[in-house]
């Protein structure tokens, strides 16, 4: 995956309250997100405050997830990324300082979490996700804020000429209520390879038109040069609000290229060794039943009738091979013998030589 970024404070504004983040989070899992805010309760801006507590909520129940190890279900996700964006709400609108009369902090959210090729858009505000397939476009989510010219106006069209309209009023922002009342609108997409994500907040996405934000995105030759283009573009077009891009191609490949370049090279193992190695094993565990096998390994046992017989090797197995072969069979029944020397049989009583164990034998079977 190919993540790059770019933001601008804007012709407007003093300094920049957008946040970005890009994280894999796992082997076939990353996090994309930008937020957009106002204020900074206890010196931290609003969108770095709540894209860092979804992170973190993420990254925990991914843990909780690999260790014992469960699969995500589709259901699991999507309240996964409920309940980190409660979290996030709740601790902005705590340490905010805010009440029913007066907001002091809020913060849009737009978060992409990208589990192997499923894509789970968690959205609150106006910041916008897009997907970018065979150079076409298609938005994800939809703006949850309203131009206050339409407002006053009972909802028509007003003429403004070369006016500029005033900048949207957001109807749903994290930080300002109860975290039921903001409940991001989750979706879920199955992408496909090529696929790239793109998230901008609302000071790109409203200063570029489609028809130029659709060809900026595509012809960059890299990531990065596609979203410096887009805030370029937004700063040409009078963008006066902070403005961020963050395009993330390949979206379904996990990491960074430079470290997919090189995995196939770390993961491709030498067949010579391989070979090498095979035969070895197959050297060292023929040399093994040799040796079991060998008339200086012999013990008596029982064969499938429940006779007394002569075997070399061990009384096992090795992956389903015998470790022993018989060498001679006695025309005594094992039950015929003492109990003590039963027992021994069931595990194996070891001799020295053949005439050892007839001797055995003949002794054993007087005794009886």
């Amino acid at each position: 995956m190919e993540v790059g970024v770019a933001t601008d404070v804007g012709a407007g504004q003093r300094s920049n309250e957008d946040a970005w983040s890009a994280e894999q989070l796992h082997k076939n899992v990353t996090l994309l997100a930008v937020a957009d805010g106002f204020g900074r309760p206890g010196g931290v801006p609003a969108a770095n405050l709540i894209l860092e507590t979804v992170r973190d909520a993420v990254r925990r129940e991914l843990r909780r997830a690999t260790f014992p190890s469960r699969t995500l279900s589709p259901t699991d996700v999507r309240q996964l990324l409920v309940s980190s964006f409660a979290e996030a709400n709740d601790r902005l609108f705590r340490i905010g300082g805010g009440n029913d009369d007066c907001v002091t902090a809020a913060s849009t959210c737009t978060a992409v979490l990208i589990i192997n090729d499923q894509a789970f858009i968690a959205h609150v505000g106006d910041s916008r996700a897009y997907l970018l397939r065979r150079n076409e476009l298609v938005a994800l989510t939809n703006d949850e804020s309203i131009v206050p010219e339409l407002v006053r106006s009972g909802g028509r069209t007003l003429r403004l000429g070369k006016q500029r309209p005033s900048r949207p009023l957001l109807m749903r922002a994290l930080g300002i209520e109860d975290a039921v009342a903001v409940a991001p609108k989750v979706s879920h997409y199955t992408l496909h390879a090529r696929d790239a994500i793109a998230l901008l907040t609302d000071g790109a996405h409203r200063a570029v038109p489609l028809a130029d934000l659709q060809p900026a995105l595509t012809k960059g030759e890299t990531a990065d040069a596609s979203a410096q283009r887009v805030v370029a573009l937004a700063r040409i077009g009078g963008g006066a609000d902070n403005a961020t891009v963050l395009l993330a191609r390949d979206a379904t490949v996990h990491g960074s290229p430079a470290e997919h370049t090189r995995a196939p090279k770390r993961a491709r193992p030498n067949r010579v060794m391989l070979l090498i190695a095979f035969l070895l094993f197959i050297v060292t565990t023929a040399g093994i039943i040799a040796w079991w096998l060998s008339d200086t390994h012999l013990y008596l046992g029982t064969d499938e009738s429940g006779k007394v017989a002569l075997y070399a090797g061990a009384p096992a197995n090795f992956y389903g091979i015998p470790l022993h072969a018989m060498r001679k069979t006695y025309g005594v029944a094992a039950d015929s013998l003492p109990s003590d020397v039963q027992r021994g049989l069931e595990h194996g009583l070891q001799v020295s030589s053949q005439a050892a164990a007839d001797d055995f034998l003949r002794t054993q079977s007087n005794t009886k």
